[in-house]
């Protein structure tokens, strides 16, 4: 049996968030929810397209705020939004951020992440 890779597991599951965010964009969807909510949750999907459009265009740590929007999401979704109260989430995020950024691999998919987040399309 081979060992697991939690990086290689980690690009995958990016790499698949990724397709479907461009599958969310192709369809044009505004209300598409974020894999594994209840329509009683609130829409981070929605929250994360506003925060993303949010950003300054002439900001030169634009993708790094598009990625780590979207890392919270995705946390937020797998974890519940009742951790968006925790005073340490903030400091979650940056570490997860951080570590996939330490990953050349990673890194990579990061900002094909920023780039499909920042491209407007959707």
């Amino acid at each position: 049996m081979s060992p697991l890779d939690p990086t290689g597991q980690l690009a995958a599951l990016m790499r698949s968030e990724l397709a479907s965010l461009r599958r969310l964009q192709s369809a044009k969807r505004p209300t598409a929810r974020i894999a594994g909510l209840s329509a009683a949750e609130p829409d981070l999907a929605h929250l994360l397209a506003l925060r993303l459009k949010a950003i300054d265009p002439h900001d030169p740590r634009r993708a790094h705020q598009a990625v780590r929007i979207y890392l919270e999401s995705v946390l937020l979704a797998e974890l519940g939004p009742d951790l968006m109260r925790d005073p340490l989430f903030a400091l979650m995020v940056d570490d997860v951020h951080e570590q996939m950024n330490s990953d050349p691999e990673l890194a990579g998919a990061l900002a094909e992440a920023a780039s499909v987040l920042l491209s407007g399309k959707g």
